[in-house]
């Protein structure tokens, strides 16, 4: 499983994605921010058990969530 994990440098997101990913965490959890511009990035899912972020994230208009089913 690790095989397929891949780590990123904060520093390689680009700061539009930064400010996106925050305006969407704030009032919810900003320290989240770095996860979720990583994810707007990639155009990837975001994978959390934070039932308080996802639904701040949900009600702002953020659906790339990873569900398993």
């Amino acid at each position: 499983m690790l095989k397929r994990l891949h780590l990123y440098k904060e520093d390689l997101i680009t700061l539009e994605y930064r400010r996106i990913a925050y305006e969407l965490c704030q009032g919810v959890d900003v320290s989240d921010t770095p996860h979720v511009a990583l994810t707007l990035q990639l155009n990837g899912l975001l994978w959390t058990g934070d039932k308080k972020l996802k639904l701040g994230l949900k009600n702002k208009g953020f659906e790339q969530f990873f569900e398993l089913k």
